[in-house]
């Protein structure tokens, strides 16, 4: 998987180097969908890319209740710049003892909760 998650990240769109993130979703069925962030220039809109991913899944026929785990790596040294994901989207999509993979550039792996998503990432 973390191998996926730096191809995908090679694709990040995010000019003026702000932070790049990739994405992939695992579906109960071991079917992946994968995204990487889109920002545009004026750094006022951004697309992530667990809402990529997600969306993918969504718009194959997926429905909530149906996402195993969720892996997303960070474009930085920091596993703590992790603080940016859409952790609202991942709620909505996602059990509350579903796990996330948080990785870093130096594939350093940090696992929390679905439901503890907000208490663990600062």
């Amino acid at each position: 998987m973390v191998n996926e998650l730096e191809r995908l990240l090679s694709n990040s769109h995010a000019p003026g180097g702000s932070l790049c993130f990739s994405s992939v979703v695992l579906m109960k069925d071991n079917t992946t969908f994968g995204g990487a962030i889109v920002k545009n220039d004026i750094f006022r809109d951004a697309i992530y890319a667990e809402q990529i991913a997600i969306a993918r899944a969504v718009t194959a026929g997926y429905k909530k209740g149906d996402f195993e785990a969720i892996y997303i790596m960070v474009g930085s040294n920091s596993i703590n710049d992790l603080k940016y994901i859409n952790k609202d989207m991942i709620l909505e999509f996602f059990e509350p003892q579903k796990e996330v993979f948080l990785y870093d550039l130096n594939r350093n792996l940090r696992i929390i909760k679905v439901g503890n998503l907000f208490e663990n990432i600062y």
